[in-house]
């Protein structure tokens, strides 16, 4: 069997994880020029590290990735809500903090054991597909037939836009930033820290993803000029601005091409459910070609998907509005969810799932 996976992100790369698991050689290709060393999504849910184990894979991550064991939120500096899983049964149920290209070099060591090489610098320029058959064009002027491809090329998806598959949604106005640094001194690598401020309803969002580094989001356009908290950040990595698009394609699959990630959906930041939901996407893909079932691959993946939109949708809509009942809700699910056992494992069960 001939499978063409495109885009060598963490979606592209562990469907190819899970074809290899299965017996399944593929040529994955990338066009950027090496992989990335930039780290972008930075949150693994428990579910993701299940999955993963079904591939073989996910000792390697656990070994290196920060458990976020603790969950801070503050309003105008007074504490709303502090959940410190560290001594329940979530201990060990809890988001992984690792950056983006920790995954990708994790996930592309377990495929070189399987002799998979990513194929960088070479770009994908022309698709088409009928009932059997996939026939791709790429950038060194040469090409391939295959039985199927699994486009994971990004939220900018040549591949969708070439097959005409509609990508309908909104662009959220203003745009939101990120910082990812270097701490000095006293740091609790086990805590995500949640500020709320103004009248306004601004946000930072404190995450680690090393025992001494963190990744800072903040709903303005100036992560580190606008963070309230006290840290000693001994050193500034990078720092970003991106401006939130909420879509979904409207089919996953084109006869013998399917979707995955951002190429299929984007999405709020908001509860870190992006790279969890492109990588579940790739393995649902993989073993769909696996095991013969992909006529039910896009309507499937397609209703979770929606599912997760929505969800985040909610959560940023509760954190950031400036509605008055809305804040009164969050306050109140806050407190609710900080003080009463079942609700508090009621939330980590919901929110740590994809």
């Amino acid at each position: 069997m001939d499978v063409l996976i495109i885009g060598a992100g963490p979606t592209g790369l562990t469907a190819a994880t899970a074809l290899a698991s299965k017996g399944i050689t593929c040529r994955v290709v990338e066009r950027k020029s090496e992989p990335s060393e930039l780290s972008r999504a930075v949150g693994i849910m428990p579910v993701t590290i299940d999955a993963l184990k079904s591939l073989g894979v996910a000792d390697a991550f656990l070994a290196e990735a920060m458990p976020l064991r603790k969950i801070h939120v503050l309003r105008d500096e007074k504490t709303l809500v502090y959940l410190d899983n560290s001594g329940n049964e979530y201990r060990d149920r809890v988001p992984l903090g690792l950056p983006q290209n920790r995954t990708e070099g994790i996930l592309r060591d377990a495929l070189m054991d399987k002799g998979v090489q990513v194929e960088y610098d070479l770009s994908v320029t022309k698709i088409s597909t009928s009932a059997d058959k996939a026939e791709a064009h790429f950038s060194d002027n040469t090409s391939g037939e295959f039985d199927w491809v699994i486009a994971a090329d990004g939220i900018q998806s040549t591949v969708r836009e070439q097959l005409q598959i509609g990508y309908p949604g909104i662009d959220l106005p203003g745009k939101w930033s990120i910082a990812d640094v270097d701490i000095v001194g006293d740091f609790d690598s086990e805590e995500i820290t949640l500020d709320l401020y103004g009248r306004d309803c601004q946000f930072t969002l404190i995450l680690p993803i090393e025992k001494y580094r963190a990744r800072i989001a903040s709903s303005t356009e100036d992560a580190l000029g606008n963070m309230r908290l006290p840290l000693n950040i001994g050193s500034v990595r990078r720092t970003g601005t991106f401006q939130i698009s909420i879509r979904q394609a409207e089919t996953y699959r084109k006869n013998r091409v399917l979707l995955a990630g951002d190429a299929a959906h984007c999405h709020s930041p908001v509860g870190g459910k992006g790279m969890n939901l492109g990588m579940a996407d790739a393995i649902a893909a993989a073993m769909s070609i696996v095991y013969g079932n992909v006529d039910q691959y896009s309507y499937t993946r397609r209703k979770v998907g929606a599912s997760v939109v929505k969800k985040t949708e909610i959560a940023r809509y509760l954190i950031s509005s400036e509605n008055p009942l809305a804040k009164s809700l969050f306050w109140f699910s806050a407190k609710c969810i900080s003080s009463i056992p079942p609700l508090h494992r009621a939330f980590m069960k919901q929110w740590t799932s994809v």
